[in-house]
């Protein structure tokens, strides 16, 4: 039986997998966003909603995880500086959750859903960053009365 927990915490395995490619820093990846950003590129990895239909008999369910890769690319001193390798930085993110469709066996498949582009505020510091959006879907039986 496959969780939400395990889909985000194998995202989470594989930012780390890359972090030399993502030039991430030993105190740069968190399961669960944070408040102080100690160093940027820093990525945090966010658990979200899980939704689940009944696909099947009996009781088979599809279900729907949803995830979040939070990515704080660098303290915005110009609003200009910088854009191009944050867009590109989040895309090669994407590009690694691509890579493994099942995530390892996990689920029957993922999918970058969205990239928001923007910026957030931690420790009364400006921050340009990324959310991406990940869902993932497996199936699993219900347990069925006798």
């Amino acid at each position: 039986m496959t969780t939400n927990f395990e889909v985000a915490k194998k995202l989470e395995d594989i930012v780390n997998d890359n972090r030399t490619a993502l030039n991430l820093a030993t105190n740069g990846l968190y399961y669960g966003d944070i408040t102080k950003i100690p160093t940027t590129p820093c990525i945090c990895i966010e658990s979200g909603d899980k939704d689940q239909e009944l696909n099947g008999a009996p009781r088979r369910v599809m279900i729907t995880g949803t995830n979040y890769i939070l990515v704080y690319h660098s303290e915005v001193k110009s609003p200009s500086a910088n854009r191009e390798d944050d867009d590109q930085y989040a895309e090669q993110v994407e590009a690694l959750v691509h890579a493994d469709a099942t995530l390892g066996g996990l689920v029957i498949d993922s999918l970058v859903r969205t990239i928001e582009f923007g910026y957030q505020i931690r420790s009364n510091t400006l921050y340009r960053a990324s959310r991406l959006t990940v869902e993932a879907r497996w199936q699993e039986m219900l347990p069925y009365p006798l």
